[in-house]
């Protein structure tokens, strides 16, 4: 279970560290990794390139190799992706315990699909961590400039599963499209692929796992249900606890398709976990239907009475 953590920020919208350590220290019992800097609910993509640095530098301090690290480099320009990865990579050896780490990308952020291979080409001259690619297309959709594709291409993941750095992919697409990606791997069997969409994992678990924004609230049901569905374990008694929590984790997922970063630090913040609920893009403040939703669920799951 890969949990894509939320980045708290303190009133003047920097990174609040105390909150990010107490989260990271909530979280690290009970995911396989942390991916820090997600696009949607990390909110990577919309940190200033100076703050993505602050936070990925920050985050393998927070993290200290207790588990593997996923680090979002991902800027607006090949060139800073490429200089973030550089410079985080080469202070990741002077961090205590030893870091695992690996890169997660999303390219068709600031590159189109074409000349992707020799991309990764000069990411092999700039940093040995392995790396992750990320396939988002509803998020690539919502960009203001024009591409002629939302995914990578299949023919183009071919090429790119031939350069032995990149190891895997996490996938929001659509399960056709995963099929296809998967055939065109086939030659790289140590190539994984991760669900994007916790939806599409509660419906039909991948073989190596998920990356959740749920598990920030709901850490340990979470990991239940991953460990659980990965083992293929047939316990009638598991199963009825995999039944139990997989219906509170898909209300969880419901609620939070409007904004998820906004609802969870919503959540936390009610729970007494982080300080602030603030988020960096201020526009999706306007979703109380959202918060109002999340309400709903916090007292309906963790005894919560409704604000004074």
């Amino acid at each position: 279970m890969i949990l894509a953590l939320v980045t708290p920020f303190d009133e003047k919208g920097g990174i609040d560290w105390p909150s990010l350590k107490r989260l990271v220290e909530r979280a690290l019992p009970f995911c396989d990794s942390l991916f820090i800097g997600d696009a949607l609910v990390g909110e990577g993509l919309s940190l200033s390139n100076q703050m993505r640095l602050e936070l990925l530098q920050g985050s393998l301090d927070a993290v200290a190799g207790q588990k593997p690290l996923l680090l979002c480099p991902t800027a607006s320009t090949a060139e800073e992706t490429l200089n973030n990865a550089e410079i985080v990579g080469k202070g990741c050896s002077d961090r205590a315990g030893n870091p695992t780490l690996f890169w997660v990308d999303l390219p068709l952020w600031y590159h189109s699909n074409r000349k992707l291979p020799q991309l990764y080409q000069e990411w092999t001259r700039r940093t040995p961590f392995p790396i992750l690619l990320y396939n988002h297309p509803h998020l690539i959709s919502k960009l203001s400039r024009s591409l002629k594709r939302n995914n990578i291409r299949t023919a183009v993941l071919k090429r790119l599963s031939e350069n032995s750095q990149i190891v895997g992919l996490i996938q929001a697409g659509d399960l056709k499209r995963t099929i296809r990606y998967q055939r065109a791997v086939r030659a790289r069997r140590d190539f994984r692929f991760y669900d994007g969409d916790e939806r599409s994992f509660l419906n039909q678990p991948s073989s190596s796992g998920v990356v959740s924004w749920g598990a920030n609230l709901l850490p340990a049901e979470w990991s239940e249900i991953v460990s659980t569905s990965l083992s293929l374990l047939e316990d009638p008694g598991r199963s009825l606890i995999l039944l139990k929590h997989s219906q509170k984790l898909r209300e969880l997922n419901q609620v939070l398709q409007m904004n998820p970063a906004r609802s969870l630090k919503f959540a936390l913040h009610r729970l007494g976990v982080i300080p602030q609920a603030k988020v960096l893009d201020e526009t999706l403040i306007v979703s109380t239907g959202g918060d109002l939703k999340m309400g709903n669920f916090l007292r309906e799951n963790f005894s919560l009475q409704s604000p004074p």
